[in-house]
């Protein structure tokens, strides 16, 4: 069996393209390939025992930026520093390759590029997974699509509207798809006394729960309560205080993350998914496989979960009113709304695997593909060498201290 590298976006659990690969992960092994992952170091305890309990090996690497240079996200440096780290990241995934004896390289987010770079000189296959939107802070990538087409094996898309969208932008290749997936336990949710409004997501712009609030306030029944669970963005997370406040809205509850938030919800409750943007929307699926009534706005994330699932009601993003509306009529009929969850349950979890969700990326990681060179190799050297070993004392000490503030800036 092949020996399979992953390059992953955040060092953490908290967002559908780490959970999602890490079942991937699980289930590879299982099935008795080798995998080993590289990521950025996050310090994120939960992301580091995860792996060591799935017996996968997690190299974490330090960063001023793991994405793009233009990617979203800060840049925790000068452009040297962030340029010597590059190159730092290149020359120690090309020794993780050739110690693990890695044969396939598989990158997933259209975030990072070291992976295709590596595999190039290596001379093994890439396989890049891509889960965003090329919109909003992630267009940045439209003008980086020939470099994807050219540093890629294969490309695989969430299936659906981004598949379609990606396939127009590269014509000349099979843009193949998969969808994320999350692990959902058995256990039944805990019962209610009362119908909630619950949201779970981390507070963002993207995740706009301000629209749902600013709904919930006219809605303006004060038999109802709106629950929203999940960390936040300083920035969003002030916004949404302040609306609360200046409109004196009463019965919102700001949970904060939990660890297994579903263990929050009964089966008393409604799901109410905001977001602008989706690739997929992992958590209304989850809802779905919960059996929770569930109204979601219509970003392209959502459809395409609808198209593979079939259930769910749905309200245009950004129209508050409809969505209000939408909220009433699910509150006035939740008995009904309830039942019809439920009823198509058994066949929603028939359809999500893992195995289904990954088909055509574990079809094809049995392919043996004969690769050209790549003139990339040429520059290897220029690639992946860095003067951290220079004889100045003053240029060591740096580097050890410019390795603690990363540290420091990513643990705090």
């Amino acid at each position: 069996m092949k020996n399979i590298l992953f390059v992953s976006p955040t060092g953490t659990l908290d967002n559908g393209a780490e959970i999602s690969i890490f079942e991937l992960q699980k289930q590879l092994k299982s099935q008795g390939f080798n995998v080993v992952n590289v990521t950025q170091a996050s310090g994120d305890k939960p992301y580091i025992e995860a792996f060591e309990k799935a017996g996968i090996k997690n190299y974490m690497l330090n960063a001023v930026k793991w994405w793009w240079e233009d990617a979203p996200g800060p840049i925790q440096g000068t452009e040297r520093e962030l340029y010597h780290y590059y190159r730092e990241h290149l020359n120690k995934i090309k020794k993780i390759v050739d110690e693990e004896k890695i044969d396939l390289i598989v990158t997933n987010s259209v975030n990072m590029f070291q992976g295709a770079l590596v595999a190039a000189i290596k001379k093994i296959p890439h396989f890049w997974i891509i889960h965003e939107f090329p919109e909003g802070e992630f267009s940045y990538y439209l003008d980086k699509l020939d470099f994807i087409n050219e540093y890629s094996t294969e490309i695989f898309a969430v299936q659906g509207r981004l598949q379609e969208k990606l396939q127009n932008l590269i014509p000349n290749r099979k843009i193949y798809g998969f969808y994320p997936y999350t692990q959902t336990t058995n256990e039944n949710l805990r019962e209610g006394d009362k119908t909630r409004l619950i949201s779970v997501g981390r507070l963002t712009e993207r995740k706009n729960q301000l629209e749902l609030i600013e709904a919930f306030h006219r809605l303006d029944d004060p038999e109802v309560e709106l629950v929203l669970i999940g960390n936040f963005d300083k920035d969003y997370k002030e916004k949404v205080v302040n609306f609360i406040k200046e409109n004196k809205i009463k019965n919102i509850t700001l949970a904060g993350p939990k660890a297994q938030p579903w263990s929050m919800v009964t089966d008393k409750d409604i799901f109410i998914g905001p977001s602008k943007m989706e690739t997929f929307g992992l958590v209304y699926v989850e809802a779905l496989l919960h059996g929770v009534p569930s109204i979601v706005s219509s970003n392209p994330g959502h459809l395409s979960a609808y198209d593979i699932f079939g259930f769910g009601q749905f309200y245009d993003s950004g129209n508050v009113n409809q969505l209000t509306k939408l909220i009433s009529n699910t509150l006035n009929a939740f008995d009904l709304e309830k039942q019809k969850s439920l009823s198509v349950l058994k066949d929603i979890k028939a359809i999500y695997s893992v195995e289904n969700a990954y088909q055509e990326v574990i079809k094809l990681l049995e392919v043996n593909y004969d690769l050209n060179n790549q003139s990339i190799r040429h520059l290897e050297k220029i690639l992946t060498t860095n003067d951290n070993n220079s004889e100045s004392f003053i240029a060591k000490a740096k580097y050890m201290i410019k390795n603690v503030l990363i540290k420091m800036r990513i643990l705090r």
